[in-house]
């Protein structure tokens, strides 16, 4: 049975936590694109740390995984700023160039020129932070950004390029063009817009258009433990904002129109931030525990400390994820730097155990 989108979904789901909604763009994208029908390319926007990086990590993952996605394993990850040369200097060839590597990298060095063609023409790109060639940048025209918007137009409208490349012929390198179409290619662009945030925010909180905040209630916990009923009124930029908003933030019509989608990842909810540290392949207390186990160590950790954890990663919302690594490692500077001087270290059968429970995260976070 071939695969399905959803088996595409299903893949995503177990290595990029929340962002249910926009990984079901993605899935249909990448399905679309292994089957040989135009796919339409996708702009992702969204926080640091909400998983951008993720997603075009684990799509790389999917293709190699897999057996049958062998033809499409060609893939490039670039800054999109990389595109300007040090004098202002538009090089898209920058992008070709790249994927000429990651095709001689997937092949071999001796690759034909059909061979090169395909590998080009079945690439999927991934250029991060498009945020940066707004064609605004703190208020003032941006002319490079403008110049690289439109630069991109023709690529990712899906025509036939002729790409210099250096192929293998009758044992000899050779220096030629190949016809690329660059319809068949997958591009998955992402940024994360911070400005527009605030932009957006502030449209709605100074009543500039129809828009309004709502307000929740929410049971918030404080660092003591006590569990309180409050009024929240909590912005989510993907419950507000408008196309109008991207235009207004710097990103030509022209340029937007050759995206099919455009998915806003949601900032990472408290059980989001619980699993990834429980579960994700970079998560610090994977990291740690493997620090101890070094020294016969077992780390512990209470469900309650996680949960503290995360709550308190989630003020930092600007960061996401990667607030996580920056509060576990204040928590556990101490005991990493002299494990076996700390008080909550026991012996057991196996070695020792430590455990990291409420009682030391409040300890640590308060200091």
């Amino acid at each position: 049975m071939p695969i399905l989108p959803k088996d595409i979904h299903a893949f995503m789901a177990q290595r990029v936590l929340g962002q249910r909604d926009v990984l079901r763009l993605i899935s249909v994208a990448v399905y679309k694109h292994v089957s040989g029908i135009r796919a339409g390319n996708i702009l992702l926007v969204g926080n640091s740390g909400t998983g951008k990086t993720t997603i075009m990590k684990t799509i790389h993952r999917f293709y190699h995984e897999h057996d049958e996605m062998a033809p499409f394993r060609v893939m490039a990850v670039l800054n999109a700023n990389i595109l300007a040369g040090e004098e202002g200097d538009i090089r898209t060839a920058r992008l070709f160039t790249a994927l000429e590597a990651a095709v001689k990298k997937q092949l071999g060095e001796n690759v034909d020129r059909e061979t090169m063609r395909q590998g080009l023409q079945n690439a999927t790109v991934c250029l991060d932070e498009v945020d940066k060639i707004s064609a605004r940048i703190s208020g003032k025209p941006n002319p490079i950004g403008i110049a690289l918007q439109q630069a991109l137009l023709t690529i990712l409208e899906g025509e036939t390029i002729m790409v210099p490349v250096t192929v293998t012929e009758n044992g000899q390198e050779v220096a030629t063009h190949v016809p690329v179409d660059t319809g068949r290619m997958l591009f998955v662009c992402g940024g994360a817009f911070e400005e527009l945030y605030d932009q957006v925010y502030s449209l709605i909180i100074n009543r500039k258009d129809d828009r309004r905040l709502k307000e929740t209630t929410e049971l918030q916990r404080t660092l003591e433990g006590e569990v309180r009923v409050t009024a929240v009124t909590r912005f989510k930029l993907v419950d507000y904002m408008r196309l109008s908003d991207m235009f207004a933030y710097g990103m030509l019509p022209q340029f937007l129109s050759r995206f099919t989608s455009m998915a806003i990842l949601d900032d990472l909810a408290k059980e989001d931030l619980v699993q990834i540290l429980i579960a994700a392949q970079d998560s610090p207390l994977r990291h740690c525990r493997d620090f101890f186990a070094s020294m016969g160590i077992e780390l512990r950790v209470t469900q309650e400390a996680l949960e503290m954890i995360a709550e308190h990663a989630l003020r930092n919302t600007r960061i996401g994820a990667r607030a996580l690594r920056e509060i576990f490692s204040r928590i556990m500077a101490d005991a990493e730097f002299d494990p076996f001087g700390q008080k909550r270290l026991q012996k057991t059968e196996q070695g020792h155990s430590l455990t990291l429970d409420r009682a030391m995260v409040l300890e640590r976070l308060n200091r």
